[in-house]
């Protein structure tokens, strides 16, 4: 299995390297950015859409969407912050007809909800994921979520990924936002597959299979280790008898079925019932052989209560 490093970081760069090749796919997109991360700015000059991303990356995605969709009226700054972790963010400012542009005029999310499209909503879901969304490293946990603002919506969203696709998102309220989560291992898989996060995805499953193959050689260690105990401790209680009428009536009073058992016992303690029966003369099945020793410890029982 490869190492992925920040697993969060891993996810991001997948999605903001894929294609951008349907218009529609791309107005999808888009405004699950803007949900996301869209604000309006109203100044002297008047009302513009804001969109502020917390990392050049995810803002260089909106870019292309931009240019898929044909919009070149816009405006761009790189934020730079100080401290001890510095980092760079970005603004996109755009006329408020782009809202127009990429359907929301039009209810896009209505028409998302409707069609059942998982291509369409996966593409909604993949610019609201990069807005607002987060995933935490699978080698530790599988954890999934979306925080965001507005609770209503939020709801809506987890509602699709419930009926139509089968998942089971969570609700948590934290003060002012909200928070949807996938912590079962197979949703997690099927909303990166969703969203277009194929080889995390493919991760991730590589890291279930890997994890179900030791369980089940835990439980196979366990179930061995038990087995062992149990025929240890049965070996002994067999030794015991056998040495019971050893020191009693002696071995060569048994019959001889018995006799040639007690022999084998004695000489091979470290071999199991069905092992031993393949060492007698005639072979006795595993069966036989457990009916002939509890013959075997009944007489010692006796001999010892006399």
């Amino acid at each position: 299995m490869k190492n992925v490093g920040n697993f969060s970081e891993f996810v991001r760069n997948e999605l903001c390297s894929l294609g951008v090749e349907d218009r529609m796919f791309a107005m999808s997109e888009a405004y699950g950015f803007v949900k996301a991360r869209g604000s309006l700015n109203i100044s002297r000059s008047g009302t513009e859409l804001l969109l502020r991303f917390p990392n050049v990356q995810t803002a260089r995605r909106f870019l292309k969407l931009l240019k898929a969709l044909s919009i070149r009226n816009y405006r761009m700054v790189v934020l730079s912050s100080k401290g001890l972790w510095p980092a760079k963010g970005a603004e996109i400012r755009l006329e408020m007809d782009f809202l127009e542009k990429i359907g929301v005029r039009e209810s896009l999310w209505e028409n998302m909800v409707e069609r059942n499209d998982p291509v369409m909503f996966g593409a909604f879901l993949r610019g609201f994921y990069l807005g607002c969304g987060s995933i935490l490293n699978p080698t530790r946990t599988y954890h999934w979520e979306l925080t965001y603002h507005d609770g209503e919506f939020l709801e809506e969203v987890a509602n699709v990924l419930s009926h139509t696709f089968g998942l089971e998102p969570k609700m948590r309220r934290i003060r002012h936002t909200y928070r949807l989560l996938l912590r079962r291992a197979q949703d997690v898989v099927e909303v990166l597959h969703l969203i277009g996060a194929v080889e995390a995805a493919s991760y991730i499953e590589e890291l279930i299979q890997q994890r179900s193959i030791a369980a089940d050689v835990n439980r196979s260690m366990n179930f061995i280790s038990a087995n062992a105990d149990r025929i240890g401790e049965s070996t002994i209680e067999q030794l015991k008898a056998i040495r019971i009428i050893e020191e009693t009536v002696g071995i060569d009073s048994l019959d001889e079925e018995l006799k040639q058992l007690a022999k084998l016992r004695l000489e091979n303690e470290d071999l199991s019932l069905r092992e031993l029966g393949e060492l007698m003369t005639p072979r006795m099945s595993k069966s036989m052989v457990y009916s002939r020793m509890k013959k075997i410890m009944n007489i010692a029982k006796n001999l010892d209560q006399e």
